[in-house]
């Protein structure tokens, strides 16, 4: 119970350092939670690093990991914490929209390109639709979809609507 307390503080601290600068997992933004069974921040290294059923929720979009890193540019005044850069996440990696769970073995978020890249034995599940590769690329604005799956193939299970 003690411990819940300490790592609840420390995300509540998180966000509050972090201003208006958070975490982008869905394109329409809004406020993001983001817990974790620990969180240690880095100042100078302007990284957040959250381990143990991480969880980041921002609008209908959620991303769940064992491991999250956010990296981002530097604050005003050279230190703390800016614009969001990157966020990876690594191990039993679910990124859940609306529409569709991605499941992988790490994602990484590139706020440049607005990217969610899945890598190891991803899996995308539309409704009753499968689709398995190696690596997917989801864009967050477009809402666009490339999968590939290195030197094997991608396969996909589609059940055509019933009309």
């Amino acid at each position: 119970m003690k411990k819940q307390t300490v790592v609840t503080a420390l995300i509540a601290a998180g966000i509050i350092a972090t201003g208006g600068a958070q975490a982008q997992v869905s394109s329409e933004g809004g406020p993001v939670m983001v817990g974790g069974d620990s969180m240690h921040m880095d100042e100078l290294a302007h990284t957040q690093t959250l381990v143990g059923r991480v969880e980041i929720i921002q609008d209908n979009a959620r991303l769940r990991a064992d491991k999250v890193v956010i990296t981002r540019q530097a604050g005003p005044n050279g230190r703390g914490f800016g614009e969001v850069v990157t966020i990876v996440a690594t191990g039993n990696v679910y990124y859940v929209t609306p529409d569709s769970t991605m499941k992988g073995d790490q994602a990484v978020y590139t706020k440049a390109t607005d990217d969610m890249v899945l890598t190891g034995d991803v899996i995308l599940t539309q409704n009753q639709n499968v689709t398995t590769g190696t690596r997917l690329v989801y864009n967050l604005t477009q809402k666009t979809t490339t999968f590939d799956a290195g030197t094997g193939r991608v396969k996909a299970i589609i059940y055509p609507d019933k009309k």
